[in-house]
């Protein structure tokens, strides 16, 4: 196997060098978060965030880089794994470490959502307290690892709250509701996926199955009231306003998603 980084600063470290990864195999993929950690030996790991349009392709050592692909793996068989990031803007990050937790964001990660660890009680104690709007405290990578925009969006609805509710406000058995619609989401959408890629490494990034996100206008799935949105700066957030606001809109104030 050999490395070639392609764009300026994709490659966030220096030691191990990117030439370390010659010759190797991954013998082992994780995950955590949303960081995708590939393993040749217990010192040595590739560790990739793909950001917002980061993809992975698999394809022939024979087909052409473009100007989109910033890094690619190529293995002896003949085959290359590739990370393509379209648009001008470069947000991937790609690390080569002696353990994974020596990434920042990897290291400070927060509880997996979909493991045993993540309870109601767990919930329940990081909400005590948390003077932060609900969308902002489920996205947060330190309290909750992997939890994006989208399926935050989702699992709110799910759970019928409003995305600009106060964490602290919630009582018990609405917070269980959240941690039952945060896992019941993440599962179906990973099924969802795995079903329409066929078990092969790139699938469409259309979600269209998903039930709010990007679906202002459309009619809700459970009422039939046309989804609203909150816009901030290239942010949005899709919600009911019948389903999760008391019937009311949200005032797109620019000022609620930073606090």
């Amino acid at each position: 196997m050999t490395a070639q980084a392609h764009h300026p600063g994709l490659l966030k470290t220096v030691d191990p060098p990117l030439s370390a990864l010659e010759s190797e195999t991954f013998g082992q993929v994780s995950r955590r978060g949303k960081h995708l950690i590939l393993s040749c030996r217990s010192d040595l790991h590739l560790v990739i965030h793909l950001m917002l349009a980061g993809r992975l392709i698999w394809c022939g050592s024979e087909t052409k880089r473009t100007k989109a692909t910033g890094f690619i793996l190529q293995f002896a068989d003949g085959r290359d794994l590739r990370i393509v990031e379209n648009g001008t803007k470069r947000r991937v990050r790609v690390h080569v470490v002696r353990d994974p937790s020596d990434v920042p964001h990897v290291a400070s990660a927060g509880i997996e959502p979909l493991s045993e660890a993540f309870s109601v009680q767990h919930l329940v104690d990081a909400f005590s307290g948390l003077r932060r709007q609900l969308k902002k405290a489920i996205t947060n990578q330190q309290l909750i690892a992997g939890i994006g925009a989208a399926y935050a969006d989702e699992a709110l609805f799910e759970a019928k709250l409003s995305p600009i509710r106060f964490a602290s406000t919630l009582w018990e058995g609405e917070i269980a509701r959240l941690h039952g619609a945060i896992q019941r989401t993440l599962t179906s959408a990973i099924d969802e996926i795995r079903t329409r890629s066929s078990e092969g490494l790139v699938a469409s990034h259309d979600r269209e199955f998903l039930q709010v996100y990007k679906k202002t206008g459309q009619p809700c799935p459970e009422c039939g009231t046309p989804i609203a949105e909150i816009r901030y700066a290239q942010t949005r957030t899709y919600y009911c306003p019948s389903c999760q606001s008391s019937g009311k809109t949200i005032s797109d104030r620019r000022s609620w998603l930073t606090r």
